[in-house]
This record gives structure tokens, sequence and C-alpha cells, in this order.
């Protein structure tokens, strides 16, 4: 997926979207049902949100290196990126609710840089490798869509915008593309988009958002397969 500063006004678009939706459903939230259990094992909905507003922080890092060429890690180690987390969600829900509404506001700040095209860097580093900056909105807004569907409410996968099911969809296989444990696959959408995973395999079909509730939460619903359908790997 290669994109330029000229793809950041519908991308930033649908990053308000989807950033909007999921605020709405965790400001309705109650205090009780912020404790309660996520579809993520072993986090409480607090901790959902908790990492979601450590990803913006770390997300805005990349972008502010990106513009000004100033070299920055997404989190020093996988220690303090837990360690912020659980401090995170250990804070009152009310005040964990505003920590969300300000870090996604200095996302969006920081993302809106890139819609003037000047880099300082054209590459920045992931835990997954180098990645093009102008991705980065993307990433955000499939980090949105996959932890709005962990809060377990009545929101699903199918309700987040159909643009922004493709990105997210693209940087997930992407992601298990580059994996030697995954099982060999062949996948087509009904959007007609088509991938190739290892060697092929069974073909898995579906919307956008059923392939990619498999991939990244192991859903079925939806999902249609023309053999038998393979372990899947926890999505990490």
């Amino acid at each position: 997926m290669n994109k330029t500063a000229a793809y950041m006004p519908a991308d930033l678009n649908r990053l308000e979207r989807e950033t909007g939706m999921i605020m709405a459903t965790i400001e309705s939230l109650t205090d009780n049902e912020m404790a309660a259990p996520s579809h993520a094992e072993g986090w409480t909905r607090a901790d959902v949100v908790a990492h979601l507003v450590g990803n913006a922080r770390a997300l805005g890092r990349l972008i502010d290196w990106a513009v000004t060429g100033n070299k920055q890690a997404m989190y020093s180690s996988m220690e303090e990126r837990n360690a912020e987390i659980a401090e995170l969600a250990a804070l009152p829900p009310a005040e964990l609710k505003q920590k969300m509404r300000e870090a996604n506001a200095g996302f969006a700040k920081a993302a809106d840089q890139l819609r003037a095209g000047k880099l300082g860097a054209e590459e920045v580093e992931m835990a997954s490798g180098p990645v093009n900056p102008y991705l980065l909105p993307a990433y955000r807004i499939s980090e949105i869509i996959v932890h709005h569907y962990d809060l377990d409410t009545l929101w699903g996968i199918d309700e987040a915008d159909i643009d922004a099911l493709e990105d997210a969809l693209d940087l997930a296989v992407a992601r298990i593309q580059k994996r030697d444990d995954y099982p060999g696959l062949q996948i087509e959408t009904d959007e007609g988009e088509s991938y190739t995973v290892g060697s092929g395999g069974p073909t898995l079909k579906g919307g956008r958002d059923a392939v990619l509730g498999w991939i990244t939460r192991g859903t079925t619903e939806g999902l249609r397969v023309d053999g038998e359908l393979p372990e899947r790997p926890d999505f990490a």
C-alpha cells in the first residue's frame, strides 16, 4: 500500500469518523462497564482504552520523526509500553476518558501535518519494520477499528467505513504475510480484493469486515471457506 500526501484528506476524514464512533462508545460506558472484560484476552475495557491512548501518543511520535527528521521510537521498550497501559487503566474512568480525548486530538493534530507533503524522513521504524509515514493515519484507523470491536458492545466491525476497512485489511494481511507461523491461505473479499498468504491454501471469502474479524480476532460470522478453515495463530 503506497500512500502520499494526496491521500491525507480522505484518510483524515476516515480517522475523524472512526475516532468519533469509538468515542461515542467509550463515553457511553459506565464505571462498572469500563472495568469489565473485553474481547482482548486478559484485558478489561479500561485496558483497551489505555492501549489506544498510548498508541495515539506512540504513532504521534513517529509522525513527529517523519516531519522533523528527528528520530523517535514508538516506545522505549515493551516494558514501558505495558507500564503505561497499566498506569492509565488504573485511572478513574472519567479521567481515562479525558486522556483518550486528549490523545485523539493530539494524534489528529500531528497527522494533519502530513497534508503538506514535506517530510524530514522518508521512512520511520515500527516493530514490524520501516513504514511510509503517510500510512500512519491508516495504522491508527486500523487500531481503532479492531479495538472498537474489543470493547464488546453492540458495535460491529461492519459499521466501520468501507474504505477504512480496506486499509485495515491491507495492513493486517501484510502483517501475517511476514510471519513464518501463519498457514497458507488465499483470501478473496466480496469487495474485490485478493491476497495470498504463504504458498496459498484454503480460500477464505467474505466482506472486508468478516475477513478482518477472522484475521485479528478469530470471528467467523460472514466468513466462507473453500476447504477446511485452518487453525489461526494469535494476531500479534
